[in-house]
C-alpha cells in the first residue's frame, strides 16, 4: 500500500493519496489538485477515485477538479445530498480500488454527514490496517458541532455515539485526520497530524467521556467563533464548486484601473508585510499579511460577493495568494494592481497610513494616561486574551472589529495589538474603512512587548 500525507498550512488541513498497484486514491483534495496530479504521476498511479467524508466547511473541495482532470469517480456519503455525479456511500458499504478497500461508517455529529472510511490493504489481509477520520475524530480533539447552530445540540450528542462507534475499531489502527492544530474545526488540535486509535483512548479527552450530557456540555462550551466563510463552503462544495478555469481571469491593472473599480464597488486586498501596509497603502484597503494565515482570514473577512483586487507590491499575480483565496471560495478576483504604490501616489489617488507604535513608546503612553481618550483593541482570540494581555485593554478579535468598532468611542485614539502586529494591522484596516482617524498598531505584537521586559495581566494579576 502506497500512502502520501499532503498537508495544506494555510488551512491547517491534511489530505492523502492512498496507492496500491498503478492506481490510487485522493481523500479530501483541496482546490488546487496539482500536487495530487505530481504524486500520481510520479509513481506511475492514475487517480482512480476521490473520497470525501463530508461536506468541509473551511475550505473548497477538489473534487471536482480531479474528476474533470482526471476522470475519477467521486465517492460521498449519501447523507450528503450532493448536486453532483458521484457514488452515494451508505454506512457499512464498501469501495475497493485496485487492493485496497474502503469501508464507510456514518458518522455524523460534526456535520450531518460526516463519515470516516476504514481502509484494508487486501495484499496483506483482511483486517483493516488505518482509518481517514475527516473531522470526526482530530488528534486529541473532535470535530466542532456548533457549525449549524440551531441544531448543535442534536449533532453534539451524534457525535458522542459516532465516537463510541469508533472507540470500538481495533487499537491498532492508524488514524489520519483531515485537519491539524491552527484548524478551527476543533477546539484544542495536537500539532501531531496522525496517531492510533489506541492513543486516542488514553490522550483524547473528547473519547473519555462515558456521560452523554457532560460530552455535550463540554463540546458546545468556550469554542472559538466560526469564521464566515464556514457558513459558505459546505453548500458550495455539495452544489459542486465551479472549476477553476471557468472563473474570472484576474488582468493587470494600472492605479487608475484600479481605481475606477474602486470606485464601482471593489475591493482592494493588501497582502504585504504590515509594516509596510502601515507605511502607505491604498485607502480603504483591507490588509492581510501574506506570511500570515491568509485563507483561513480571506474567507472570514472580505466581502464574496465583491469584485476584488489583488495587491503585493510585485507587478506579477502571485499564485500563492490566488490559490489561498480560491481555497475558500474568494473567487471574483477581478484583477492585481501593478505599479507599486510610486505609481499609486504619483497618479494622485487616494492613500492612508497606520501609525507604528514601538512597545517602549506604547508603555510610556499608558503610564501617562495615554493621548486623549485612549483604547487599546487585543485583536487577538479570546482565550489568547485571557491567557495574558496588555493592562487595559480590551478583546476584540481582529474579524469582530467588522461589528465591534460601533461600541467603540467617537474620536478616540485606538491601539491596535496582536501576537506580532500583522491580525492587528488587519484590525486597523478595518477601523480605517470605519472612519476612524487615529489608529496605531503595536509593532511587533505582544512578543515584542514581553521581550521588551513589560509584563502581561492575566486574571487581575501581572503574568
Amino acid at each position: 500500500m502506497y500512502l502520501e500525507h499532503v498537508y495544506s498550512k494555510g488551512l491547517a488541513h491534511s489530505s492523502y493519496v492512498a496507492g496500491s498497484g498503478n492506481t490510487c486514491v485522493v481523500v479530501d483534495p483541496t482546490r488546487n489538485i496539482s500536487r495530487y496530479l505530481e504524486i500520481a504521476s510520479s509513481s506511475g498511479m492514475s487517480i482512480a477515485a476521490v473520497l470525501e467524508t463530508h461536506l468541509h466547511a473551511d475550505f473548497i473541495s477538489g473534487h471536482i477538479e480531479l474528476a474533470e482532470a482526471t476522470g475519477a469517480r467521486i465517492y460521498a456519503p449519501a447523507s450528503a445530498g450532493c448536486c453532483f455525479p458521484h457514488v452515494p456511500l451508505s454506512d457499512g458499504e464498501t469501495v475497493s480500488i485496485g487492493k485496497l478497500s474502503f469501508r464507510l461508517i456514518n458518522t455524523p455529529g460534526h456535520t450531518p454527514e460526516c463519515a470516516i472510511y476504514v481502509v484494508s490493504d487486501m495484499e496483506r489481509g483482511q483486517d483493516p490496517v488505518l482509518v481517514f477520520t475527516g473531522d470526526t475524530l482530530l488528534v486529541g480533539d473532535a470535530g466542532r458541532p456548533d457549525l449549524f447552530p440551531e441544531k448543535k445540540e442534536l449533532l453534539a450528542g451524534q457525535l458522542y455515539h459516532s465516537l463510541e462507534r469508533i472507540r470500538n475499531l481495533p487499537d491498532r489502527l492508524e488514524v489520519y485526520p483531515a485537519h491539524g492544530m491552527g484548524s478551527l474545526c476543533g477546539r484544542s488540535l495536537s500539532a501531531k497530524l496522525s496517531s492510533t486509535i489506541g492513543n486516542e483512548k488514553i490522550y483524547n479527552y473528547a473519547l473519555g467521556y462515558r456521560d452523554p450530557s457532560e460530552f455535550i456540555k463540554s463540546l458546545l462550551e468556550n469554542m472559538p467563533a466560526a469564521p464566515d466563510h464556514f457558513a459558505r463552503c459546505s453548500g458550495i462544495n455539495r452544489l459542486g464548486p465551479p472549476l477553476i478555469s471557468s472563473l474570472l481571469k484576474p488582468r493587470r491593472l494600472s492605479s487608475k484601473e484600479a481605481y475606477g473599480l474602486i470606485e464601482d464597488g471593489a475591493i482592494l486586498l493588501d497582502t504585504r508585510n504590515y509594516l509596510h501596509f502601515a507605511s502607505l497603502h491604498v485607502r480603504g484597503a483591507y490588509s492581510i499579511d501574506r506570511e500570515g494565515n491568509l485563507p483561513l482570514f480571506a474567507g472570514w473577512v472580505l466581502p464574496p460577493d465583491k469584485d476584488l483586487i489583488l495587491f503585493d507590491g510585485q507587478d506579477d499575480l502571485s499564485r500563492d495568494v490566488l490559490d489561498a483565496l480560491y481555497s475558500v471560495g474568494i473567487d471574483n478576483v477581478a484583477g492585481y494592481l501593478t505599479g507599486g504604490m510610486d505609481a499609486w501616489v504619483a497618479s494622485g489617488l487616494p492613500s492612508d497610513s497606520v501609525a507604528i507604535l514601538t512597545p517602549v513608546r506604547l508603555k510610556e503612553l499608558i503610564d501617562r494616561g495615554g493621548e486623549g481618550q485612549m483604547v487599546i483593541t487585543d485583536n487577538r482570540l479570546r482565550k489568547e486574551w485571557f491567557s495574558g494581555r496588555i493592562e487595559g485593554s480590551i478583546s476584540m478579535p481582529a474579524p469582530d472589529v467588522r461589528t465591534g468598532y460601533a461600541l467603540l468611542p467617537e474620536g478616540c485614539n485606538i491601539v491596535t495589538v496582536c501576537g506580532s502586529g500583522a491580525r492587528s494591522m488587519m484590525a486597523a484596516s478595518i477601523l480605517k474603512q470605519k472612519g476612524f482617524q487615529s489608529v496605531s498598531n503595536l509593532a511587533g505584537g505582544i512578543g515584542a512587548w514581553l521581550n521588551s521586559g513589560f509584563n502581561l495581566e492575566k486574571d487581575g494579576t501581572d503574568a
